[in-house]
């Protein structure tokens, strides 16, 4: 049984992840016009799903009738523990942010985008579009500072700062982890 197109349209939004996909690209992946896909995305039916347009981008994302149960979700695993591959991501973000999803891919070297979105979900980062951007910028949140015990992020140890105090912070980030080998 061949995949219909908004099956694989579906597909390729659910990859894209937060960022979601321009329309010039899922019109030459899809081979498709541009027309089509604005058809596509309005009658796009999912009970808990829906392809939203924003600007010349197409993003999938969860109805609003479904943000009760995604906050009940967030708090459920916001007492949850971090997987080392978060943790590696939440710490390339508060030392380098703003920065964009394809920035921890290349400075990780793997696709992150799960980690991400984790950290997004239980409040320790968001993810904000800039005028001057056309991906989403990725900052910390106060939930981050709070966690760690930080007013500011100038607390952040440097390498200027005692390779000492530098091994206890990242020690306490891998305590909060957890025995979690994710």
């Amino acid at each position: 049984m061949a995949l219909e197109l908004n099956g694989i349209l579906e597909g390729l939004l659910y990859t894209a992840g937060d960022e979601g996909l321009e329309a010039d690209q899922l019109t030459d992946i899809l081979e498709i016009s541009e027309e089509t896909l604005k058809e596509m995305a309005a009658t796009y039916d999912s009970q808990g799903l829906v392809i939203q347009q924003y600007g010349s981008t197409y993003v999938l994302t969860t109805k609003s009738e479904v943000a009760p149960y995604v906050e009940k979700l967030v708090k459920n695993q916001s007492n949850m523990k971090l997987s080392q591959a978060a943790m590696e991501v939440l710490s390339i973000i508060a030392y380098n942010q703003p920065v964009t999803r394809s920035d921890i891919e290349i400075i990780r070297g793997i696709n992150s985008d799960g980690a991400a979105k984790t950290l997004i979900a239980r409040g320790l980062v968001e993810a904000k579009v800039e005028d001057n951007s056309r991906s989403q910028q990725l900052y910390t949140t106060p939930l981050f500072l709070n966690v760690f015990g930080m007013t500011n992020l100038d607390e952040l140890p440097t390498t200027e700062e005692e390779e000492e105090e530098i091994e206890s912070f990242f020690n306490n980030l891998i305590n909060q982890k957890g025995d979690n080998n994710e």
